[in-house]
């Protein structure tokens, strides 16, 4: 049976509300990572990028991946196959895809700061490129996000 358009909102808004619990997870365990645990002092920024981008993704995932299957996708065919461990292979598989096109606008903002939008943008003396950056791509990913595991998981 074909989703309504008002179950396909709510199921929507429902992936935004848990997307944005998950970044809350992803933006904090990556700040405390690239701040703290590997600052960029220590093993030089583009590691600590990377490291700490994938930590932050690592975090969020599991998140969104508990939350989608408890609160999100509530009108699939096959609950029990939407659930299985196939089924979270190829959730962290859209999920990793998302991570490398996450990483990718993060390398671009370290290798061309002259680049406009991905400049350094200073507000009250703090350099918000990182967070610029981080906020562009997630919103890139999590449109691919949805669209993946919403066409091959949560059909």
């Amino acid at each position: 049976m074909a989703q309504t358009k008002k179950q396909l909102f709510y199921e929507i808004f429902r992936y935004l509300l848990v997307g944005g619990i998950a970044t809350v997870f992803d933006y904090g365990v990556w700040y405390a990572f690239f701040t703290w645990i590997l600052p960029a002092s220590i093993i030089g920024q583009i590691w600590a990028v990377v490291i700490s981008t994938a930590m932050g993704f690592l975090a969020g995932l599991l998140v969104n991946w508990l939350l989608s299957l408890t609160f999100v996708f509530q009108e699939v065919k096959n609950k029990e196959e939407a659930s299985s461990f196939k089924s979270f292979v190829i959730f962290a598989t859209v999920g990793l895809i998302g991570l490398g096109i996450t990483e990718v606008g993060m390398l671009i903002a370290n290798v061309l700061p002259s680049f406009k939008f991905f400049g350094i943008i200073t507000f009250l003396g703090h350099e918000w490129k990182w967070w610029f950056t981080k906020v562009a791509m997630t919103c890139i990913v999590l449109v691919w996000n949805y669209i993946g595991r919403k066409v091959l998981i949560f059909k």
